[in-house]
């Protein structure tokens, strides 16, 4: 391990609460939308839709469960696994977000963007477990850069359906403008304001996917 792995943020009670509340609430959310999701949508998907879907909610329940424990936990011997984790678990999401929307769009070129990204997201999430180093506070915009491979797809998203490409688009915007939060450590709660904007561009994305598999 770097000698520097063990060094963590250091957070107030409050901001730690509140940080916590905003992943229970992302989590929460999370469960309820694909439950309600399935419950009205289940007949209507293909089986390569379905698979597709299951990879991205098992990778969008995975980040706010492993990120909420990195967080919360009160046992320092853990978080430096559980901080790889975190960060590994990030990757996955981002790929398993474009998942749903190429196996929905079906085109080949699709699938080559889809190719990319996966290989960049297995290669930092094996980075991250195998090969820590220090995050810093860039960290943030190698997710988000990942992220806006999405707009060479993002045509075929709108024509697929133009609700699921402007909440794409709203989500994609989230996410950078939370950048701005994440960096201004001196900010009391940034880090819970971060995570809320990770949990708003997540419901635009959660309502994009639907939108886009549902067209």
């Amino acid at each position: 391990m770097a000698a520097n792995e063990t060094q963590y943020p250091s957070y107030s009670r409050a901001e730690i609460v509140a940080d916590g509340l905003v992943h229970a609430l992302g989590l929460a959310a999370s469960l309820i939308a694909i439950g309600m999701f399935l419950a009205f949508r289940w007949d209507h998907l293909s089986s390569g839709q379905l698979a597709a879907l299951s990879i991205y909610w098992l990778g969008l329940i995975a980040m706010f469960t492993v990120s909420g424990a990195y967080h919360m936990t009160p046992w320092e011997r853990f978080r430096a696994r559980l901080r790889r984790a975190d960060h590994a678990t990030i990757f996955l999401k981002i790929a398993g977000t474009y998942t749903p929307f190429v196996v929905t769009i079906g085109t080949g070129f699709g699938y080559i963007v889809l190719a990319i990204v996966w290989a960049l997201a297995l290669f930092g999430a094996i980075t991250k477990l195998f090969r820590w180093s220090a995050p810093g506070r860039w960290n943030a915009a190698l997710y988000v850069g990942l992220g806006w491979i999405s707009v060479a797809l993002m045509w075929s998203v709108f024509e697929t359906s133009p609700a699921a490409g402007g909440f794409a688009a709203a989500g994609g915007i989230l996410y950078t403008a939370g950048i701005l939060f994440f960096k201004w450590e001196s900010l009391r709660f940034s880090n819970a304001i971060w995570h809320g904007f990770v949990v708003a561009a997540s419901g635009c994305f959660f309502a994009a996917v639907s939108l886009a598999v549902s067209a």
